[in-house]
């Protein structure tokens, strides 16, 4: 049964970031995860979703979610916020956590495709020695990331998806491909296995990127995905 879409946008920022009480957020979700975002706003075609980060004072806060009450729900998922500027003004003096970043958020279709690839376990972890990939990180943090899906090539992993976040309900994909190894559809290939891998457990896996990565938007279209959502971090 396909999950609706402000739904999904919920389930997301649950991945993403973790809540306190009061439903602010406080860091991103994964190992020593970064600060959240100030500001975090998810739109869909059926209604958005906003979050503030848990050290802004109450009338920041305030001013922040009356403008994105204002915001229009539209069908047009690339379009900035109406409020953007507004959300910029009212965050002026606030320490940032990094620059603005935007994109969109696909869930996957209900069919998918076979993926000729492999799982790394923990019998296996040492064919994740090629950088970017860190053993001691993969090894410390291996329940929490897997399923690790993965293509080999002369003894090493090349390409890789893993858990990026994780909840009781969903997934959020986490994808590299070495720079040589680029342009041969391994990206798709251990994208679609560890969709495979996620639904098996009973989670929704979710694929999110920004504008700016293109190769990573080429992936969504080759393997069909679709568009549920487009976030912005402030």
């Amino acid at each position: 049964m396909r999950v609706a879409d402000l739904q999904l946008l919920e389930i997301q920022a649950a991945a993403l970031f973790t809540h306190d009480q009061r439903g602010r957020i406080g860091y991103v979700n994964e190992p020593d995860g970064d600060r959240a975002p100030r500001f975090f706003l998810s739109r869909s075609r059926e209604g958005n979703l906003r979050r503030c980060r848990d050290d802004l004072t109450e009338e920041t806060v305030r001013v922040l979610n009356k403008l994105a009450a204002e915001e229009p729900v539209s069908d047009d998922l690339r379009a900035a916020p109406r409020n953007l500027d507004g959300f910029l003004a009212t965050l002026q003096g606030v320490q940032a956590s990094g620059p603005p970043e935007s994109g969109p958020a696909y869930r996957f279709p209900d069919e998918l495709p076979p993926a000729r690839v492999t799982r790394i376990t923990r019998s296996n972890l040492h064919l994740l020695r090629l950088p970017p990939w860190n053993l001691y990180d993969a090894a410390r943090d291996f329940e929490g990331c897997e399923p690790f899906i993965v293509v080999i090539e002369e003894g090493a992993v090349v390409s890789l998806c893993h858990n990026a976040r994780l909840t009781d309900q969903a997934a959020e994909a986490g994808v590299e491909t070495l720079e040589a190894y680029r342009g041969r559809g391994y990206a798709s290939a251990v994208v679609v296995g560890w969709a495979h891998a996620v639904q098996a457990t009973g989670r929704i896996p979710l694929y999110s990127t920004s504008w700016q990565n293109l190769a990573s938007q080429a992936v969504a279209r080759k393997l069909g995905l679709v568009q549920y959502g487009v976030d912005l971090s402030l």
